[in-house]
């Protein structure tokens, strides 16, 4: 079908895109042979251009009709920051545009400004749901409170948000079962200690060495990194980490370090540290080794914590309570009870 304009310009902050603006660009596209997408950025945005220009990439990397472009001219924002309208647009926002695009017949918007930035280019302009009926939502609405506005993120976004929550504490303490829980309360992905399936399949406990350890937190790192790619849930539930394999290192190896366990705790970083404590009754699985050290394996994991200057959340009571007060204080980081 033979399109009206040959073509078009959307162009904006895009921070972050949402299902607004994509309604933006593929109104352009049903009305243009071909499209530009230009990501206007600043240094110091609360999100970094070049992801913004990314997402977008990603979003329409089957069109060949669409071109994604980023602009990182540090232009004024509005007309009254220079000493005239015609400053602000000839000097700064034209050239802009005509140094990076050839040919322009429209541009599309949803602001008030589309029809005098159009004059200035020279070009017609198609403006579209400017009182946002159709997608009520702004970029600045979903950085406020993005699980508010969750359905309004598109998919290939939502990890951006998606808070990372791990459950900590000493043997028999309920992780894995709350872990479970919390996935099942909030219908979201979770990750399972890696640990645990390694010391089933691979090595007993007792038999493992140094490097044991630094394959175990690197492999439930890998398995957190997918996880994290692939999903569009508000929350991701991680059973244990890497101060947790490192103190267990400790405990079953005399003398045991290994550097390389730092680094991954270093850039392994959780929006939530839920620590359970030990008063719960010590249950043998078969796999449990310490009964007798659960008061330093606590007192070691909260230095550890402390030490690095991780702020945790104490969980304590019995296993309904612990399910209970978990809940309470997720609602709060995701914005359920705000």
């Amino acid at each position: 079908m033979e399109k009206r304009f040959k073509n078009g310009l959307v162009l904006g902050k895009f921070m972050p895109p949402h299902l607004g603006h994509l309604h933006l660009i593929d109104t352009a596209i049903e009305n243009c042979e071909m499209v530009t997408v230009m990501v206007c950025s600043l240094k110091n945005e609360p999100i970094l251009g070049l992801g913004r220009y990314m997402w977008l990439v990603e979003i329409y990397i089957d069109n060949d009709s669409v071109d994604i472009i980023h602009c990182q001219d540090e232009n004024p924002q509005k007309p009254e920051e220079c000493e005239s309208t015609d400053i602000f647009y000839n000097n700064y926002w034209v050239p802009s545009v005509n140094s990076r695009i050839g040919n322009l017949d429209v541009v599309f918007t949803s602001e008030e400004y589309g029809d005098e930035f159009a004059k200035y280019l020279g070009i017609e302009h198609f403006l579209v749901d400017i009182d946002r009926k159709r997608f009520p939502i702004s970029g600045t609405e979903v950085r406020n409170n993005p699980y508010k506005n969750w359905d309004f993120i598109p998919n290939e976004i939502k990890n951006y948000y998606t808070k990372r929550v791990v459950i900590m504490g000493p043997e028999s303490t309920g992780k894995s079962m709350l872990t479970k829980e919390l996935a099942d309360h909030y219908k979201v992905a979770y990750v399972e200690e890696y640990g645990r399936e390694y010391t089933t399949d691979v090595k007993a406990p007792k038999e493992l060495e140094v490097d044991d350890f630094y394959t175990i937190a690197k492999g439930h790192d890998d398995i957190i990194f997918d996880k994290l790619v692939e999903t569009t849930d508000k929350l991701l539930i991680v059973d244990t980490e890497a101060i947790t394999t490192k103190l267990f290192g400790e405990l079953y190896i005399d003398g045991f370090k290994d550097d390389r366990l730092e680094d991954i705790i270093k850039y392994q970083k959780f929006d939530l540290y839920l620590l359970l404590d030990i008063d719960v009754p010590w249950v043998d699985d078969g796999t449990r080794d310490f009964p007798h050290l659960r008061e330093k394996h606590m007192g070691m994991l909260k230095k550890e914590l402390e030490g690095k200057g991780i702020e945790y959340q104490l969980i304590t009571g019995d296993y309904k309570e612990r399910l209970i007060k978990s809940i309470q204080i997720i609602d709060d980081l995701i914005g359920v009870n705000g």
